[in-house]
């Protein structure tokens, strides 16, 4: 490994997607022979280094951008020993917290950490690694390969798998994508996302901000299914739909019931879409694309053929978007709208390992219409379900924080059984009500085993899935939930803003009811429609509430809808000390205030914006917004971070472990 030379490359866009926007990570654990020693382990993952660049990169800045960087070798291994009263379960999720707490989402660090558990003669190979080099699905690659060098399989005949074979090396990859010839693609994704955003749906909940107390606020809860594969099959040949578009269905439709909303927006993996060649990356390709899905009132059968059409005609189409384009495009338009357009909700279905030609070729065991006993969310079964011996898990995570309410994935435990995953927020989905949701999803799978189709509403009701309740200042509007509360408390706590009050009245478009902000302003005070909305489109960047009002009216002022106005002047102390320092360089200011604001915020000196603007901006970052792009950690680390650094002489140093 001595003669290997370390060597950087652009990101691809799956690790852009990651790294600005889920920001996750993928832990593991894995036996290994008794007695296996530290010389042992190291000789194990420098063989899988060989195999995957990846578990030997870290990200840098290199001339200002961000960029990962191949070492000779990656992070070595450590031994940890597993305390007397203790198990190796917990003594990972001990190191997750470490590497949370000091490795995550950091430049200059090893992206994937490899550890050695050590408990009396037992021995485990664990696993903590960024989701920007290893996601769930890619773990799970990983570590068969462990199993083929534990068993003497170095050189392995290709399976058909998706990473068997050469496969793409992920730097390789980014320079594919950094060619001339995808600015095609780029283009054609664009274009959707662009459709997309002009009229996707608002987001389904309120985000709350993670804060003191939140132990115990996220979870994981898994359906486990015995003989899905059969199930799967039945499924298939009497509906001609995949398996993958009826759980997308089933969990779309059924959210959108117990929220009464008229449609949803959910970032799919783009492994749905069964994309060959980004399968071949060896590395994390959970790059997700919204797709708004539609509430259908009847049938689930219909709805999962819309959504089996819907990601058929979508790629490639959109299958290959720069993440910055869906940052930009995003935002504008939430911008634009005053409607909250990011997405709490995700879907990720892996294949079946044998494939789908061997499951469909399969012969299907038999269907077992007696349904085992227990309520609804009981781990024995639910007596609305057809499925034997289908249990339910549940535990809380050492998170403080979590992109989505509720993810959904589909992974695969074997051939032949199936774990229907969801990684949730108790604020937003109740574990109790999680588990009818997994059960509702379960017994779709099995009507349509069984050629029936069902309503949301039969299913529903069958697993004890509730309408989420709602305040009594909550109005439904235009398809969507409005707290009026929360806007006229927003109004309020803003400077010169002494009353405050949010209806609903006649005079929307196309009929609808029109959203309006009456305020009294403050003696002496100036504000306008332009300073209520751009104040209220931060809480509606940040998910805190879906909309702005459509009208704005202020008492002995202006009314208008605050879009035609042009930008108001500083009126804080912040401002002004930054236009001053934008002036003084001869940077003539743009009007970005929460890129301007979240800069100061995060410690940032206002001499040194300019510079950190510019920089950003070659980045991919564009104005409106950037304090909703990727969070206040991921600016104070750019703000941090981001410096020039020469090729010659200045590249980084080999990243801490």
């Amino acid at each position: 490994m001595s003669g290997r030379a370390p060597a950087d490359a652009p990101l691809t866009r799956a690790q852009k997607f990651q790294w600005f926007l889920e920001k996750g990570l993928a832990e593991g654990l894995r036996p290994l022979p008794a007695g296996t020693d530290e010389a042992a382990a190291q000789r194990l993952v420098h063989a899988l280094e060989d195999r995957f660049e990846i578990l030997r990169t870290s990200l840098a800045v290199i001339d200002g951008e961000l960029r990962q960087l191949v070492h000779p070798s990656g992070s070595p291994v450590r031994v940890v020993d597993v305390a007397p009263d203790g198990t190796a379960e917990r003594s990972l999720a001990d190191l997750v917290r470490v590497f949370t707490a000091h490795t995550h989402g950091r430049v200059g660090r090893f992206l994937v950490q490899f550890h050695l558990l050590r408990s009396g003669d037992r021995r485990w190979l664990a696993v903590v690694a960024d989701n920007v080099a290893v996601d769930a699905g890619f773990h799970g690659v990983v570590d068969q390969q462990l199993t083929d060098l534990l068993h003497g399989r170095t050189d392995s005949p290709d399976t058909g798998g998706p990473h068997r074979g050469p496969g793409i090396q992920p730097a390789e990859q980014a320079r594919r994508e950094a060619d001339p010839g995808e600015d095609t693609e780029r283009t054609r994704a664009l274009d959707y996302l662009r459709r997309h955003f002009s009229h996707a749906p608002a987001r389904m909940h309120p985000h709350h901000p993670p804060g003191e107390g939140t132990a115990g606020r996220y979870y994981r809860s898994t359906l486990t299914l015995p003989g899905a594969d059969g199930l799967f099959a039945r499924g298939m040949a009497h509906t001609g739909l995949l398996p993958s578009a009826v759980v997308l269905a089933a969990f779309a439709q059924l959210l959108c019931l117990r929220a009464d909303t008229d449609a949803c927006t959910v970032n799919v993996s783009l492994d749905n879409r069964h994309n060959a060649d980004l399968r071949r990356v060896l590395c994390a390709t959970a790059q997700r694309s919204p797709v708004a899905l539609r509430r259908q009132g009847r049938s689930l059968l219909e709805a999962a053929a819309e959504v089996q059409r819907t990601l058929a005609e979508g790629h490639p189409a959109y299958g290959r978007y720069d993440p910055f384009d869906l940052i930009r495009e995003r935002v504008e338009a939430q911008h634009r709208r005053g409607v909250c357009l990011s997405t709490d909700l995700a879907f990720n279905f892996i294949p079946p390992p044998q494939g789908w030609r061997e499951l469909i070729e399969a012969e299907p065991g038999p269907t077992d219409g007696r349904g085992s006993t227990g309520g609804p969310g009981s781990t024995g079964g639910s007596g609305s379900t057809d499925r034997p011996g289908s249990r339910i898990s549940w535990a809380t995570t050492a998170e403080t924080s979590y992109e989505y309410g509720a993810s959904l994935s589909v992974r695969w435990a074997d051939p032949h059984t199936v774990r229907l995953s969801v990684h949730g927020d108790s604020r937003v989905l109740e574990p109790e009500q999680c588990a009818a949701l997994l059960r509702g999803v379960e017994l779709v799978l099995t009507r349509a085993a069984m050629g029936r189709d069902c309503s949301p509403d039969e299913v529903a009701s069958a697993v004890g899935l509730l309408r989420l309740p709602r305040g009594p200042r909550e109005r439904h509007s235009d398809g969507r939930w409005i707290d009026l509360r929360a806007i006229e408390d927003l109004l309020l706590a803003l400077p010169g803003v002494t009353a405050a009050g949010a209806s609903l009245e006649p005079g929307g478009a196309s009929g609808t009811p029109r959203l309006t902000a009456r305020v009294t302003a403050a003696d002496g005070s100036a504000l306008t429609p332009f300073d209520l909305r751009e104040e209220l489109l931060r809480a509606v960047h940040t998910g805190a509430i879906p909309a702005v009002p459509d009208w704005f009216e202020i008492d002995g002022g202006d009314a208008s809808d605050g879009r035609s106005l042009p930008g108001r002047p500083a009126a804080t102390a912040e401002e002004t000390a930054l236009l001053t320092a934008l002036s003084g360089a001869g940077t003539e200011p743009g009007r970005a205030p929460d890129l301007d604001l979240c800069y100061l915020r995060a410690g940032g000196r206002p001499e040194h914006y300019p510079r950190f603007a510019e920089l950003l901006r070659r980045l991919g970052y564009h104005p409106p917004g950037f304090a909703q792009v990727s969070g206040m950690a991921t600016l104070r680390s750019l703000a941090r971070e981001l410096r020039p650094s020469g090729r010659a002489g200045g590249r980084p140093a080999t990243p801490a472990g």
